[in-house]
């Protein structure tokens, strides 16, 4: 497929009544906090909100008030090069490492895979990705490997890759899974992949006029049906509609306000905004209304201009990893003036009969209503104290939106539910 690009799209703002302007910023490094690195490479989140953060010489666990360290030599942690994290829904933390494969901690004891132990093919990990399934999809320099649990499935550039599925590179920077099990995989030099269990898509720059045949990072904007691509030299892409088909956006500098076109990391908060790291020109932020927003050393608290890993946490808050100048975290007021930022997060998803709900203004008797695709309403209910937790209605397999009604007006949210 030749893919399109056009010039940036206005998006319409649907979670956040505003970003506020006044912010706080906080600084965490190897003086500050104890860190055994100011150069971070990843960020991950637990489902108790516990932050567990990847350096280069060494894994961080932080509760809110007190950092705690992990090395090779005093723990089962095999190597100190830490590339990726990843936590699944047991509140195992998964951590890839530069050359010794996979290791799994899960709050008392260690385990893992590598090459010796398991199918993986490369102990040098590039991206651990934890699906809605629990299957994990690990990167390197040898293809992908999956583990559902049960199986390995192994895709490369080879004959032997699974079902027979190719990639046109072996090269695996990041992956990412929609809810229905479509599968994103950015490579190094061997363009951008679509993989489902029948087919594989890839599009390069030579055959398809791809911007970038490396990209950094994928996410998936499930709420708008959109992806969002990293590049290390041609900013950032935007696919709207379906992903066989759909049209590319690409921002850079030359038709954007975005501070650079070498993007390593990506993020997307509960409002829709693109929270995104470079290479030298700090944090940017593409807002919901298509404007830009450039944090970096000069005009915020960040400590360093270098952007390896953002992370929204559960409580909104932004993590920002450095290269060079530790940890920053990034906090917005409840309120100011007449600007509110207001945010929820749900999980599982996708669900079923029971949704789990926290965030700001949620009370134990909050109410909630349902609608579906067409607008119309199909269930409604208060908040559960338990959890807090919502029990929704018997309907079909589908997007729903789901309205929730807070101290501080309404929010809307996009949950798909597969009974």
């Amino acid at each position: 497929m030749k893919c399109q690009l056009s010039l940036p799209m206005m998006m319409i703002a649907c979670l956040y009544t505003g970003m506020a302007t006044a912010q706080t910023w906080e600084v965490f490094d190897m003086n500050s906090a104890g860190l055994p690195s100011n150069s971070i490479t990843d960020i991950a989140e637990d489902s108790q909100g516990i932050l567990w953060v990847g350096t280069n010489w060494g894994l961080v666990r932080y509760d809110g008030s007190t950092w705690t360290v992990y090395q090779a030599g005093s723990t089962g942690l095999p190597s100190n090069v830490i590339r990726s994290v990843a936590v699944d829904s047991s509140d195992r933390v998964w951590v890839g490492t530069q050359l010794n494969g996979v290791a799994i901690y899960d709050g008392q004891d260690w385990s893992g895979y590598n090459t010796d132990n398991s199918p993986l093919p490369d102990n040098e990990v590039n991206c651990i990705t934890i699906d809605h399934r629990g299957w994990a999809w690990i990167g390197g320099y040898l293809g992908v490997a999956c583990f559902t649990g049960v199986d390995w499935r192994l895709y490369n550039m080879s004959d032997t890759s699974y079902a027979g599925l190719q990639l046109h590179g072996n090269t695996v920077e990041d992956v990412a899974v929609r809810s229905d099990g479509l599968v994103a995989i950015a490579t190094q030099n061997g363009g951008f992949h679509y993989l489902t269990d029948t087919s594989v898509q890839f599009l390069t720059t030579y055959d398809d006029q791809f911007p970038d045949n490396t990209q950094n990072a994928v996410i998936f904007d499930e709420v708008n049906n959109e992806r969002w691509l990293a590049t290390p030299a041609q900013g950032l892409l935007r696919q709207g509609g379906g992903w066989a088909d759909g049209p590319w956006f690409q921002y850079s500098t030359n038709n954007s306000a975005i501070p650079s076109n070498a993007v390593n990391c990506l993020d997307q908060d509960a409002g829709g905004n693109i929270w995104f790291g470079t290479l030298l020109a700090g944090v940017g932020v593409r807002s919901t209304n298509g404007t830009f927003t450039n944090y970096v050393t000069d005009n915020s608290g960040l400590p360093n201009n270098t952007v390896n890993a953002i992370h929204i946490a559960l409580d909104g808050s932004i993590w920002i990893g450095t290269g060079y100048g530790g940890l920053a975290k990034l906090t917005f007021p409840e309120a100011v003036g007449n600007t509110e930022r207001r945010t929820l997060q749900v999980y599982p998803i996708p669900c079923s009969d029971r949704l789990n709900i926290r965030g700001h203004g949620l009370l134990a008797n909050t109410p909630w209503v349902l609608f579906d695709d067409q607008g119309r309403k199909v269930g409604s209910g208060q908040v559960g104290g338990d959890g807090p937790t919502i029990q929704l209605p018997a309907v079909p397999d589908g997007m729903y939106t789901l309205l929730v009604l807070t101290g501080g007006g309404s929010i809307a949210l996009h949950v798909p539910i597969v009974q």
